[in-house]
């Protein structure tokens, strides 16, 4: 197990992408910094450093092309064949895959907090962590994003799965993420209505959104605790599933 997360991780950092998407984030997360120097009453300054300057949103497509593209490209390039002629089983192979996933995006959101920190204290001093709650929002909201982002990357993981090229998964993926906050947006509607709805998984994309604004419960009609447990439940249900339709592919 050890030596198939050693070899993902090799991938991974000899991937001209990951750098090119690190890069793209860190970019991002400076324009978001001139921004509010520039234009102070345009942008919120509390606001963007719990985001980490937009990193949160970027992450979350970093995530969804890494997610489709680490079990698309095995497949897509028929490397699948030369683990599995090596004697990995493939729930030791699948798994390592996850890992790797979860350390890559454990990566980004030191690198986003390094520059959001380094940020806080050199381009906005007057900023006070321990005033009005900021470092415990601040960690809410990338508790919260994190909690969400992983239900999202097991649903990219089982469409993965189901196609044969790279750049299919990825834009499957892409889709599917647009998709699924949209429907998302719109079950919020259909809950007044039908409560019974609030249980499908794409309430708890409104996870992070409810541990922020617990008065989201009037709309969602769960309490937190239920929230987060049902996101963690769909989360390791979807992975499973992801791993089942894994299992099955042919080679």
């Amino acid at each position: 197990m050890g030596t198939l997360i050693g070899q993902e991780l090799f991938k991974l950092v000899h991937k001209v992408g990951t750098w090119i998407a690190v890069g793209v984030m860190v970019v991002i997360q400076f324009a978001f910094i001139a921004g509010g120097l520039i234009y102070p009453k345009v942008f919120n300054q509390a606001g963007m450093i719990t985001s980490d300057f937009v990193a949160d949103s970027i992450i979350v497509f970093i995530m969804i092309a890494s997610t489709a593209s680490i079990i698309a490209m095995e497949f897509q390039y028929g490397t699948i064949r030369q683990l599995l002629y090596r004697q990995y089983y493939r729930s030791q192979v699948f798994i390592s895959k996850l890992i790797t996933l979860v350390i890559q995006l454990v990566c980004l959101h030191l690198i986003a907090s390094l520059v959001t920190m380094v940020a806080s204290l050199v381009a906005f001093p007057d900023f006070d962590w321990t005033a009005s709650d900021h470092l415990k929002n601040y960690a809410l909201t990338q508790g919260g994003e994190t909690l969400t982002l992983l239900l999202l990357m097991s649903v990219v993981l089982l469409l993965a799965t189901l196609f044969k090229t790279n750049a299919a998964a990825i834009a499957v993926g892409f889709v599917g993420y647009f998709l699924v906050e949209i429907a998302g947006t719109i079950l919020i509607s259909l809950i007044q209505k039908w409560e019974w709805l609030k249980w499908l998984p794409f309430t708890m994309l409104m996870t992070s959104s409810q541990i922020l604004t617990p008065g989201l419960k009037s709309m969602t009609k769960l309490d937190l605790p239920w929230m987060i447990g049902l996101t963690c439940a769909y989360t390791v249900l979807l992975t499973v599933i992801s791993y089942l339709s894994f299992r099955r592919r042919a080679v």
